[in-house]
């Protein structure tokens, strides 16, 4: 069955074309019973990380979800011409009839529809919010959906600003209602839910503070139902002090996304839990350091400096001081260490000068910064850029 909506001039099918592992069950709600569920991504709508394609890269490799968890992705930076004129592009990225996660347990009777941009501080365009009307008209033509609804109305997501547009003026089929900007004291986990995308970091909460404040919670084993400090986990993570027990005389220097070896003599957990024996004398990746301890990324667990070893130290880098350009069309940077999730991307000859040379998650990335000393990271590939 073709769908009005599949007719868009507009639109592009990439169903079974971005990226998954494994894949979403069929929903049980008749279609036309749904909701349509409105979302915007939280990232810069120019960025080159700001649509379909490196949502799915994101929801599958750090959430660890099946798939991208919209059906239907409308990318603003992506302008097609159609016969009324200049449109955003929308990306048809799962079958409508699938039960993705995008808004917890309303999964099952929810149509995920995500506008890319960050509309705390962008404003909708005029080809954005045609696409907007004339995705919500065919949608309804189609009996896909009874009623619109932005994220943070659906129940347990009062508190998240998702998604902020100017509905009067754009989405005139809402029936919009201020976002409940206070943070519960707990939370329920819902379908699809990991401590990554419950961290609500623009209220300053994070997943090391979501550990600290439910302290024996394993993050590989949420169950739906089961309820966590949520508000009271802010601050939540504060460096414990070093005592004489936990020594950090002989301690590697330890920086973010650095790659360690967890010692085998390692015993405890900074948090005071026993290391079971088949995570020690393995590698893992540093995502966060505090006073005398680093939570290991893989695990997400707490541990003493003094318990990991690092790679012998390099020689002053000789790269110090030296610019890399992209010899490509384009190449992805990060403000942060990380490969997923690009900040943007520079193209042919750009570049910027080299700090140093670090490891990011097991690959060489190259810290660098421009000309007004703002931080950048980008990859040491020798096929994407060149080092004079």
């Amino acid at each position: 069955m073709t769908y009005t909506f599949e007719n868009l001039p507009q639109l592009v099918d990439m169903r079974g074309k971005l990226a998954s592992k494994g894949s979403y069950a069929d929903r049980r709600t008749p279609l036309s019973q749904c909701t349509r569920a409105w979302h915007h991504s939280l990232t810069r709508k120019h960025l080159g990380g700001s649509d379909a394609a490196s949502f799915a890269k994101y929801h599958v490799e750090t959430l660890g979800w099946p798939g991208v968890g919209y059906h239907l992705v409308i990318e603003p930076k992506n302008i097609i011409q159609t016969p009324k004129g200049p449109r955003a592009r929308i990306v048809y990225a799962n079958d409508v009839n699938k039960r993705t996660y995008n808004v917890g347990d309303s999964n099952d009777h929810a149509v995920g529809i995500c506008v890319a941009g960050d509309y705390r501080y962008e404003d909708l365009v005029e080809a954005t919010k045609a696409t907007i009307d004339e995705l919500q008209e065919a949608l309804e033509k189609d009996r896909i959906g009874k009623a619109d609804k932005s994220h943070h109305e659906f129940p347990g997501y009062s508190w998240k600003a998702c998604c902020v547009f100017d509905y009067k003026a754009t989405f005139k089929f809402l029936d919009h209602k201020a976002p409940v900007t206070a943070v519960p004291d707990t939370y329920k986990i819902q379908e699809g839910d990991t401590l990554w995308n419950i961290a609500n970091n623009e209220e300053g909460i994070t997943v090391a503070d979501l550990l600290a404040a439910n302290p024996g919670i394993d993050p590989s084993k949420l169950k739906i139902g089961q309820v966590i400090n949520l508000g009271k986990a802010k601050g939540a993570d504060k460096p414990a002090p070093v005592t004489p027990a936990t020594p950090t005389i002989n301690s590697p220097a330890v920086k973010i996304g650095q790659t360690i070896t967890l010692k085998s003599s390692a015993s405890k957990y900074a948090t005071g839990q026993t290391i079971p024996k088949n995570v020690t004398g393995k590698k893992y990746t540093v995502m966060q350091v505090a006073t005398g301890r680093v939570l290991l990324k893989e695990i997400l667990s707490w541990v003493f400096t003094s318990d990991v070893t690092t790679a012998s130290p390099k020689p002053a880098s000789s790269l110090a001081g030296k610019r890399v350009e992209a010899i490509v069309g384009s190449v992805n940077f990060y403000n942060t260490p990380r490969w997923a999730n690009p900040s943007g991307q520079f193209t042919r000859g750009q570049g910027w000068t080299i700090i140093e040379q670090i490891t990011t998650e097991g690959s060489l990335q190259l810290k660098v910064k421009n000309s007004r000393g703002q931080i950048y990271y980008v990859t040491a590939r020798k096929d994407l850029v060149k080092i004079i």
